[in-house]
């Protein structure tokens, strides 16, 4: 069942994201710091230790945009190998495979979500909805990173 306040509060994120005229690349930023931050705080207990420490080199990796967006190749041969590990655990460890695939959604770039025609204005739900499958409580945290990320830029 689709939680009716749950899609409000998303649809008035994505407003306020598109009125601050935050780019594509800045919330996917935005979203892989606050994947770090779930990794940094302790908050992922259902993925182990040793399997959070080999995401977090392609989390920062995807915090670094423009190599992201300007070198297809890099990014198709990290999402390959993120891909390859997510295969390997989908089975054996469902959250861990949720997490990698919250990864790969920071590689994505503007002109990918474009093509991908989801009709929404932001892939921001999305991430949401990803994330919510390992940590079904992360809505107002989630949120609220977002609205104190679009406060402190402005932008």
């Amino acid at each position: 069942m689709i939680d009716s306040l749950e899609v409000q509060e998303f649809d008035y994120l994505e407003q306020a994201l598109l009125e601050a005229n935050v780019p594509f690349g800045k919330i996917t930023r935005q979203y892989a710091r606050y994947l770090l931050s779930l990794i940094d705080g302790g908050v992922l207990a259902s993925v182990s230790t040793p399997k959070l420490k080999v995401l977090i080199p392609y989390i920062e990796k995807s915090i670094q945009r423009e190599p992201i967006e300007s070198d297809g190749d890099l990014r198709k041969r990290l999402a390959l190998e993120l891909w390859t590990v997510e295969q390997q655990h989908r089975k054996s460890d469902e959250d861990f495979a949720n997490l990698i695939r919250c990864v790969l959604f920071c590689f994505a770039t503007e002109e990918c979500w474009i093509e991908e025609g989801t009709g929404d204005a932001t892939p921001i739900y999305l991430y949401f909805l990803a994330l919510k499958k390992i940590l079904p409580g992360t809505r107002k945290a989630f949120i609220k990173s977002f609205q104190d990320f679009i406060a402190a830029n402005g932008k």
